[in-house]
């Protein structure tokens, strides 16, 4: 859900972390999640009734939830700062979209930008849960879950998206605006380092969190503070190869997509097993790592080249299309 912010250390490396947006994907992965389930759906009611909410499609919207990071208030005033900067918002950088991009996040937050944080730019945390990797299955009074993490926020979109109103914690004003954080999200939730966490100690060695403060004394931001070769892990997951995306779009992501067994049981479910089963996947994306002792906050982290990348490219690979089928799955059942 923007690059990275750059490496910097000591006090500067707290405020980055403090401050640094956490994405899933990058925006090319999102749209990848997000035209795999447009060709799923292509010339079906679902597909019509997408197109009458968004007024546009799923791929374009997939993005949406992260243009809503460059909304910020200063000096009294929220405004939608630095259109131009980032050229996967640019359809949504007109008045009107701008607009509603404020009026989201106003409803949403008390305070974003610079040291903001998920307790004040509330809308932030909806993007992510960091359940330990040692744990089975994602339940929601684990360490590092919350109220409002990733997969409540799906369960709150599916609400809007059938008529309801979302929960506490939750305010989506529209069909629109559930149908625009739902195609981020369900990326979201299949970018394993969006669900699980590995938590360590200041050696470098791996911890199961028996309670909140340890998880928050022992989290890397997911990621955000382990530097492979100079690079933040989080990074290098968001950072989906571009042949991968052309490769996907082009037809193979919905092929492979139509071969995958469908969710089962009560679609209420649904977001819960999804992150169950990319926590499973998420040992996957630590395997092949070694992380050294703490330092300036952050760990560092070797792996064995090419063999890492690889298999992070293999396992995006099987996210994405699973996130795209999903998606058009769920759709399928909202707005048949």
């Amino acid at each position: 859900m923007h690059p990275l912010a750059t490496l910097i250390t000591g006090l500067g490396v707290a405020l980055a972390l403090a401050t640094t947006p956490v994405l899933a994907f990058g925006p090319h992965g999102h749209q990848t999640v997000g035209g795999i389930a447009d060709q799923l759906i292509a010339g079906t009611p679902t597909a019509k009734k997408v197109r009458a909410i968004l007024g546009g499609n799923l791929q374009m919207a997939s993005v949406w939830a992260d243009c809503a990071r460059s909304v910020e208030l200063k000096g009294g005033k929220w405004a939608y700062t630095n259109p131009g900067e980032f050229k996967d918002c640019a359809t949504f950088e007109n008045a009107a979209s701008q607009a509603a991009l404020v009026a989201f996040v106003k409803r949403n937050a008390s305070f974003c930008g610079f040291m903001a944080g998920k307790a004040r730019c509330r809308h932030t945390a909806w993007h992510f849960t960091d359940v330990a990797i040692q744990q089975p299955r994602y339940e929601a009074n684990l360490p590092g879950t919350a109220p409002n993490d990733l997969v409540q926020a799906i369960a709150a979109c599916i609400t809007v998206l059938q008529g309801g109103k979302a929960p506490e914690g939750f305010n989506i004003a529209s069909q629109r605006e559930a149908l625009r954080l739902l195609a981020h999200l369900v990326g979201d939730v299949h970018q394993p380092l969006h669900v699980g966490a590995i938590y360590l100690d200041d050696a470098g060695k791996p911890l199961n969190p028996a309670n909140e403060k340890e998880a928050h004394d022992h989290g890397n931001g997911g990621g955000g503070s382990l530097l492979l070769k100079g690079r933040k892990l989080h990074g290098l997951w968001d950072d989906v190869p571009g042949k991968l995306t052309a490769q996907l779009l082009a037809g193979a992501g919905a092929t492979e997509a139509r071969q995958l067994k469908p969710s089962t049981g009560p679609l209420a479910q649904w977001p819960t097993l999804w992150a169950s089963d990319t926590l499973g996947e998420a040992s996957n994306a630590f395997k092949g790592l070694k992380f050294g002792a703490k330092t300036d906050r952050q760990w560092p982290a070797t792996a064995s080249e090419p063999a890492y990348r690889l298999a992070r490219e293999n396992l995006q690979h099987a996210q994405l299309v699973k996130g795209g089928a999903r998606l058009a799955q769920l759709l399928t059942a909202l707005l048949p």
